[in-house]
This record gives C-alpha cells, structure tokens and sequence, in this order.
C-alpha cells in the first residue's frame, strides 16, 4: 500500500505541475457547504450538522479541449465521528472524466493522525456523461471495494439517483443496492445581485435498511 501511495503522489504532483502551467480559461473557486447531516453513498458520516468547505483551482475544460481541476474538499461536524480533508485532482475530455482521491481524517481527536500526508486511502473515479445520464464508477486501491451509480434529473429541479457497493459500503461485502436517492434543487433569491442554492435529499439505502432526509444551502 506504501508503493502504491508513493506513486499516486507522484501522479498528482505531475498533473497539477503540468496543467497549472496552462492558463487558459483559469479558474478559482472557495465556498462551503452547509448540511443537516454529512450522507455520503448511502451512508451517515456526522450525528449532525456538517459544515463542508472546498477549495478548487480548475483549466481548461471546452468541449474539444482537456480540463483539469484540483482542489480540497472538507466535512467538519461537532459530534465523535472523524473530521475528513480530501485532495483530489480531476482530468476531463468531453463527457469522460477521471478523478484521483485521497481521503485523509486528520484530527487526532476525532481519530485520525496529526500528519497530513502520512495517511489517506485512495481512489480512483471514472465518470461519464451520456445525455441527461451521468454515470459514476469508483474503485478503493487498498480494499478494492467498488462504487457504482447512476444520476438522472426528473425534472429542472428534481434529479434520481441509483447507487450500488460492495467492499466496506455493505455488511456482507458482496455487491448490495445502497442508494436510493431523490434530490431538490432551486435558489432562493435574496436580493437582485443575491441567491441563496438550497437543496433537499431523500436518501434510502436498502443494504443497511437506513433513510435520510438532508437539507443544505451553499454559499
């Protein structure tokens, strides 16, 4: 696992040097996520509200043209479950994309480790866009547990999605349906130059017979 850290790191270092140097269509994006609860395929990972920054650095990305993205994302909550900061890198041609993530806990209080890079697990993503249809493959490299799901919007603001893990993600460890999910979308404006992102998820995971109703706002 060590030499497979240590190449993956490698990787990452390599993509953002050599697409940081491109400039074109440059963009930089900061903000948080403000959630009722931190569910994440089909699972709970908070006993309460979860306050989720992220931080991103993106190129390129037309339609004829490759795009990279790299960025942080975080989930912080004031309960016993672990705080979580992940990075990850992202490298798109039209509608394929693939993402390379560590998911790192690194508060000691919350069972994690006090240095940043000494842990993580890492994951691989292939995602695909085929219309309305987006399609989400993810695979562990330490476990091999796989993640594999399916979005659709049913409308402008109503989106359904169909999840499916084995590995960690279900108590046999077999190949289980884990996600049922129908979400809600819209904006709420504020002022004339101000709108507020809101959204609504009803999340019902048929391995572990769980649901979740998660309510959030952006900024």
């Amino acid at each position: 696992m060590k030499k497979i850290s240590k190449t993956l790191k490698i990787f990452l270092i390599a993509l953002i040097s050599i697409f940081s140097a491109n400039q074109s269509m440059a963009q930089v994006d900061i903000g948080a996520d403000f959630m009722s609860r931190y569910v994440w395929r089909g699972g709970a990972y908070s006993n309460g509200p979860s306050i989720q920054p992220y931080m991103s650095y993106a190129t390129g990305g037309e339609e004829d043209d490759f795009g990279f993205e790299v960025g942080f994302w975080g989930a912080y909550a004031n309960d016993s479950l672990a705080d979580e900061l992940d990075l990850y890198a992202s490298l798109s041609y039209g509608p394929v994309a693939v993402t390379i993530t560590n998911y790192i806990f690194p508060d000691i209080t919350t069972g994690g480790t006090t240095k940043y890079f000494d842990s993580g697990i890492w994951e691989g993503m292939l995602g695909l866009e085929l219309g309305p249809v987006s399609l989400t493959g993810g695979y562990f490299f330490e476990d091999g547990d796989t993640y594999i799901a399916g979005s659709v919007p049913l409308s402008e603001e109503v989106g359904f999605t169909l999840g499916l893990g084995d590995g960690f993600y279900t108590d046999s460890g077999d190949l289980e349906l884990i996600e049922v999910a129908v979400s809600y979308g819209k904006e709420i404006k504020i002022t004339e130059d101000f709108s507020l992102p809101m959204s609504g998820n009803l999340i019902y995971n048929p391995s572990a017979d769980q649901m979740y109703l998660v309510f959030g706002f952006s900024l």
